[in-house]
């Protein structure tokens, strides 16, 4: 009869302790359109130039207030200068990779592209905060018409600094690109197939009852370099932006929304992975 007294009086306090820790953060479309809107607001961003160094430096502040543990990764364009990464991680063995890229094309703030997928990585970045195996990381010199290189310099740059060993503990890597304006969601990859993550998202996607399908493309966005990097990656995405690459890639055309669908999407991947 004790025994059964002791286990109730703990089961008791299990529940006690349950109920009183706060919910899980839940995704704000607002709030990720608020950081979408302070990386726009630096104007044009190509790769190497000032406001994109003005855009690393924020982000760079943002982690490091959020607790994560921050380091800049540098290396150098074809043009000679320089750009950089921004990497945020948290204890533990590494698990989830989340990127987006900073940089933009000239002539435009570049509002949806990317710096709605910056936006929305840092709002899942407070979401996720105090999460062990999470890697962020806002990637510089995406923008392959700006620096005329054949890969995207800033994934390339990022996935060659991961020990073999570690790539090979990442369940879920994505980028989050283009995230803001657009009437269909995909999640793509380059695989004819979804590969891992891919396969993720979509059936954390089904499980949200969000619309979402799979497109194949060639290699557009960060993914493609962390999966020929030997990171098995996806791309969570908007389409079509009539203003892909345009000067009405302004930030009133961001729909919190839209940045919702993706964030609760690779929120959900995230936990579930990490469980």
């Amino acid at each position: 009869m004790r025994r059964s007294v002791l286990g109730l009086v703990a089961v008791a306090g299990l529940l006690a302790t349950l109920a009183l820790a706060p919910p899980a953060p839940a995704f704000s479309g607002k709030k990720a359109k608020v950081w979408t809107g302070r990386v726009a607001a630096f104007g044009q961003r190509p790769a190497g130039g000032r406001h994109e160094r003005q855009a690393v430096r924020m982000v760079k502040e943002r982690l490091k207030a959020l607790g994560y543990t921050v380091g800049i990764q540098h290396f150098r364009l074809p043009n000679g200068k320089r750009s950089r990464n921004v990497v945020g991680r948290t204890p533990g063995p590494l698990r989830v990779v989340i990127v987006a890229h900073i940089d933009g094309v000239h002539h435009t703030p570049a509002a949806n592209d990317n710096a709605s997928g910056v936006g929305t990585l840092l709002e899942l970045a407070r979401n996720l905060r105090g999460t062990e195996g999470v890697r962020f990381a806002a990637l510089g010199a995406e923008e392959r018409m700006v620096t005329g290189s054949q890969y995207h310099l800033g994934s390339l740059r990022f996935t060659r600094a991961l020990p073999q060993d570690v790539k090979e503990g990442v369940r879920l890597a994505l980028s989050i690109d283009m995230v803001g304006v657009g009437t269909s969601f995909h999640v793509r990859g380059l695989e004819a197939s979804p590969n891992r993550s891919a396969r993720i998202l979509l059936r954390r996607a089904r499980a949200l009852d969000i619309s979402a399908t799979y497109l194949q493309d060639t290699g557009q966005s960060d993914h493609d370099d962390l999966t020929r990097g030997g990171v098995s990656a996806a791309w969570i995405q908007w389409r079509w932006d009539p203003c892909w690459h345009q000067p009405c890639d302004q930030i009133e055309r961001v729909k919190p929304r839209k940045l919702r669908r993706a964030g609760r999407l690779v929120l959900a991947a995230t936990r579930h992975v990490l469980e």
